[in-house]
């Protein structure tokens, strides 16, 4: 029994100079990180803006950021699909990033969106008889932004401000019809609701808010006997270049009813 005792006294001795002998070691499992999103696109269309943007690793669910000046974010919208909707219009950024509970992705290139709304009208009413020979145009465009916009003409490439191309497009013939003078486009110059085109092009003024600018299209026939001046075969389309701030952008301005609606506005600068 004692010999039993000693055996037992010794292996506890022995376990115990292990456990002293032996290090402990602090075992730490790192979880994967998110990955970052990529992809990220802004399209505005039938009254909304839609995000969509690539899956990213790991990823349990999305956070969408929004801007108003670029700069300063806020958190909008948690989802958990590739895409998101919003109605707010004017001049965005987005930005999305990961989540997967408390880890957080880095974020995906920013995404900006201006949207604006507008249509061309062909004048029919009022004084035009001081632009006998022209066709008398107003652009109406509506500004969503909280900036004043500088409207800067309708060129080809947003730099020369004293033409501004009128394209009239033939439904019917699915064609675009050339000027009197067998041009690809009929000449314009901004101008009064009479069609004096004595003007300069800093007209807008105001900050958000409508507009109307009048645009004299040289050339074309009087309104009263235009023989484009039907809606059902023929389409107007005017290029409009304004600025927000230092960005530049641009916009196709229709007399198609079914453009009466809002546009998401391409930058080019």
């Amino acid at each position: 029994m004692k010999k039993f005792k000693k055996t037992l006294v010794s292996l506890v001795m022995v376990l115990l100079l292990a456990v002293t002998i032996v290090p402990l070691t602090n075992v730490t499992v790192l979880a994967a990180s998110v990955g970052k999103v990529t992809g990220l696109k802004a399209v505005y269309t039938k009254g909304q803006t839609r995000l969509t943007w690539k899956r990213a690793s790991r990823a349990r669910a999305y956070e969408i950021y929004r801007s108003t000046n670029g700069q300063k974010y806020q958190k909008v919208k948690t989802v958990r699909g590739l895409s998101w909707q919003a109605t707010k219009k004017g001049e965005l950024w987005y930005k999305v990033r990961a989540v997967n509970g408390r880890q957080r992705g880095r974020f995906s290139n920013v995404a900006s969106i201006y949207t604006i709304g507008g249509r061309i009208s062909l004048r029919k009413t009022g004084n035009s008889f001081l632009s006998a020979g022209t066709s008398i145009f107003a652009l109406e465009i509506w500004n969503y932004a909280s900036k004043k916009p500088a409207f800067i003409g309708c060129s080809n490439n947003g730099r020369k401000m004293t033409d501004f191309p009128i394209y009239v497009y033939n439904k019917k013939k699915r064609r675009y019809e050339k000027s009197l003078t067998n041009e690809p486009y009929y000449h314009g110059a901004l101008s009064s609701s009479a069609g004096e085109t004595d003007l300069k092009t800093s007209i807008l003024h105001r900050g958000k808010g409508n507009y109307i600018v009048y645009v004299a299209g040289l050339g074309m026939i009087y309104p009263y006997v235009n023989a484009y001046d039907n809606g059902n075969i023929y389409t107007y389309y005017i290029y409009t270049y304004f600025k927000i701030g230092s960005r530049t952008y641009r916009f196709r301005v229709s007399s198609n009813s079914s453009y009466y609606k809002d546009y998401h506005v391409q930058r080019i600068r």
